[in-house]
Formats: structure tokens, sequence, C-alpha cells
């Protein structure tokens, strides 16, 4: 395995006899997030009741905090045509009648979808005691930055209190795109991987830039004195907020946002004023001790917290395919077969909603809480311990295995394609 060989290798020190292993001084981390899916079977029946789907429901409001282009029109290739004063508008009468017509349409599904709450207990409050039981957040995923409240605090139909159990979820965050910041003066950014398939030039097209800003601050490096290039710094500053939770969430509806606006509008705003300098200036210096311990502290907890409550894996507890076995959680096994099979389809069908004297103690759908029976306040207050998106990247998983079975090998085939 290519890791075993990094983990090998011995790297000299400049004209000295010493070696150094690459994973002593090269560290790699990973993104993950962690949600709750804000949906019960009051607000299943609300749906039949409707006649409309929650889906449904999530593009009205993005149609109107969008505007054109949700609904889904598409034009035709001859007659339709933007007009040039006010761009994404839509000149051609037909199509624009048909677009109309499903905002409308998209809008009374919304309002029947509303409707339909007080006749399935969803109302903002309950007509008896007052106390809220359906303020249930659609996402919690937020609460995991800078300024937001603890999931211990979040709200959750009372109705339902099982359900929350049920509907915690997790998932390792896949950022695609390829971004290399070198000494907080240089940025590579693009769709390029360090490989032979984009870097030779006669495999897959690939488009890179190189950012280099004559526009230079002053900042500190390795705690000297240092002038930085203002994009490439304040872009990594950002990001490693973002990481370390100490960013507050980007807001759904972006109208107001400086930095979803197009280049040239206004600048973006660094969140490095006032109260937020703080965080800013703490991660000003990349190779600063402090940071370096935060940093690494944070992905420790955070991956313990995502391994103790949903398994999650890959994991560098699991070196080998039987420790895998036994770290996944174990299907219902009163079952066998297609029996099974079907079992575990139609809990899929449900997103595990379905509880039954067989069910949820023995079903498990993956990204969800490893254990059916651990009490939501202990769930609640583990999440709460997560901060931003950082955990380590497992380099540990499965290197007890030869991965390299028998009859497979790299050859003049296989090497066009994975290389």
């Amino acid at each position: 395995m290519l890791l075993d060989s990094i983990q090998k290798v011995s790297v000299p020190v400049w004209h000295s006899d010493m070696t150094l292993t690459v994973l002593e001084h090269i560290f790699i981390f990973n993104l993950r997030s962690y949600d709750r899916i804000n949906k019960t079977p009051a607000m299943t029946e609300q749906e039949r009741i409707s006649k409309v789907t929650y889906q449904n429901v999530q593009r009205a409001l993005a149609e109107e905090i969008m505007g054109g282009g949700i609904h889904g029109a598409e034009a035709p290739q001859s007659d339709h045509k933007h007009n040039s004063d006010d761009e994404g508008e839509i000149d051609n009468p037909k199509e624009k009648a048909k677009a109309e017509a499903e905002k409308k349409d998209l809008m009374e599904q919304r309002r029947r979808f509303e409707d339909a709450a007080k006749h399935v207990g969803l109302s903002k409050f309950n007509d008896i005691d007052g106390d809220r039981i359906a303020d249930s957040k659609d996402s919690i995923a937020e609460n995991a930055m800078l300024g937001m409240p603890p999931v211990s605090e979040e709200l959750w139909n009372k109705e339902y209190p099982d359900q929350e159990l049920e509907n915690f979820i997790q998932e390792e965050l896949y950022i695609h795109d390829k971004l290399l910041i070198v000494d907080d003066r240089a940025v590579i950014c693009g769709s390029s991987n360090i490989n032979d398939r984009s870097q030779l030039g006669n495999h897959d097209s690939e488009l890179s830039i190189v950012m280099q800003d004559t526009h230079t601050i002053d900042s500190v490096m390795n705690g000297q004195p240092y002038k930085a290039a203002h994009h490439a710094t304040t872009l990594r500053r950002m990001l490693w907020r973002e990481h370390l939770g100490l960013l507050p969430p980007q807001q759904l509806d972006a109208t107001q946002d400086r930095n979803a606006q197009p280049p040239g509008d206004c600048d973006n705003d660094t969140h490095a004023t006032g109260e937020e300098k703080q965080f800013d200036d703490f991660v000003r210096d990349p190779l600063d001790d402090r940071l370096w311990e935060e940093w690494t502290q944070r992905a420790t907890v955070n991956t313990e917290v995502f391994r103790e409550l949903f398994h999650a894996d890959p994991d560098d507890c699991i070196r080998t395919f039987k420790e895998y076995d036994e770290f996944l959680p174990i299907e219902d096994q009163s079952k066998s077969g297609d029996e099974s099979e079907v079992w575990w389809k139609k809990q899929g069908e449900f997103g595990g909603r379905c509880r039954d004297d067989r069910s949820f103690a023995n079903v498990h759908n993956t990204g969800h809480l490893h254990d059916p029976n651990v009490s939501i306040t202990h769930v609640k207050q583990q999440l709460d311990r997560i901060k931003g998106h950082l955990v380590w990247m497992p380099l540990h998983f499965l290197e007890d295995e030869n991965m390299a079975q028998k009859g497979l090998q790299l050859n003049a085939i296989t090497e066009v394609i994975y290389t």
C-alpha cells in the first residue's frame, strides 16, 4: 500500500546521518459534520393530508429566496434569450408564463402544507398548555460554528422523543476542490490532481489557476514579522477558522452576504474586525504552537465523538476486515437471506422511522447513531463538544490487511486507468 510505503520512507536531514519518518512531520486531516433530519410521523401525515411533499415546500422556500431558475422550467433552444439589462429574466412569453405558473403552484403547495399543520398537531404552540411542540429547525449542522447555541438547547417535537434519536446523522465532507496555499503568499486552485491523469497533459482535461497577490499585509510567520499576500492569508485564515468552528455559519439567504456577491461588487468580509478579530489573530501565524495545539486537540475531540456516537468509518481502530465487521452495527439476526434484505430495504425507504417490536433495536441506517438505546441527553451533550468540522484522517485504516490480493496486479491496462 502507498500508505505503508510512506510510513517506512526515511528522509535524510541536511548533511547528517539522521533520518526522520515522514508521518512524524506530515499530518493529514478530514472534515466531518453532523445534523438532525427534521421529520416526524406527524410531518408524514401532514404530507398525506396536504398532498404536498416536504421537498416541494423546500423548493417553494428556495423560490422565495433565490427567485427564477428554481422551478426547473426548461427553455427552448431557439427563442429563449436574456435581457441584457436584467440577466436571468425570461423574455420568451410562453416560457415566462410557464415559469410564473410553476412558481404560483409551488406557493400554493406551500400554503396547503402549512394549513395541514394544525390537523396533525404541528401548530407552533400547543393550544392546551402553550408549550412549543414543533419548533425544531430544519438543520442543526450550523450549531458547530461560532456564535451558535449548543445542540442540547435545540427544541424537538415532544410528541415523538424517540424519533429525535433516529434522526441524528453524520457524514464525511468531501470537498472536491484542489487547493494549495503556500506560505500565505501563493494560491493554486482548480480541478487538477497531483497525479499523472491530471499532470501529463494527455489524459484528463483540467483547469487550475495560480494566484499571487501583489497587495501585501503585515502578518506573522513562526513568531516573526512577515509580509503576507492579502488574498492568500485571508483565504487560509477563513478556511482554518471554519475547520475549527471559529467562524459564523453562512446563512441560507445570502442576499446581504458580501462574500456571495459577484467579483468586483464589493470587498469580501473576512470576519476580522470587532469581536471576531481575536479569532482572526489566533490563526494568523500558521506555525504558532498554541494554534497547533488547538488544531490537534479539536481534531481529536471531534474524532472521538463521531467514533463513539456513530461508529463513523473509516477509523484508525479498524485494522482488519474482522475488526471492520465488529465495528459496524449488526443487522437483524432474526431474519436471514431474502427476508433480511427486504426488511433492510423497507427500513431504508422509511429513513429508519419505522418502529415496532422488531425494528429499531436491530436495524441501523448508515450514518445514524450506532446505539439505539443511548440516552438523548448523552447524545446532545456529546454533540455539544463538536466544534467546526476537523477530524483526523484514519491513516491506519485496514493497514493489517493485504489489499494486493492474489490475481490482482498493476498492468498496462490498469496503470492507464488509475495513474
